[in-house]
């Protein structure tokens, strides 16, 4: 087999298993099925990186259309959507707290 052919082969096996990963949900509501299938997905992944048959763009362009696919939506679309005010803090997005806090706090009642 080509080295051409076990990248083609590598990249399609861990689509599959990202595509099967996100099949199982977002993984928020902590089933032991979806951190199993992470597992999966995290063991490919670096095996595949060590041995060179996938690189961390191949990896990401791989996982965001999953994503895309079978959640409907862009892992950024969907942060932005469920995220609440400390996941913005965390990131670096202080566009909420411009504001005195009494103002905020008021918009809340």
């Amino acid at each position: 087999m080509s080295r051409a052919d076990q990248v083609q082969k590598t990249k399609n096996y861990f689509t599959d298993l990202v595509r099967e990963l996100y099949r199982l949900g977002d993984g928020r509501d902590g089933s032991e099925q979806w951190v199993l299938q992470r597992a999966r997905v995290g063991g490919f992944q670096e095996a595949a990186r060590l041995m060179e048959l996938l690189s961390l763009d191949d990896i990401q362009a791989i996982i965001d259309a999953a994503h895309l696919e079978i959640l409907g939506e862009s892992r950024l679309e969907r942060r932005q959507r469920l995220d609440g005010l400390a996941a913005k803090v965390e990131r670096g997005e202080w566009a909420d707290f411009e504001g005195p806090a009494y103002e905020r706090y008021k918009s809340k009642a």
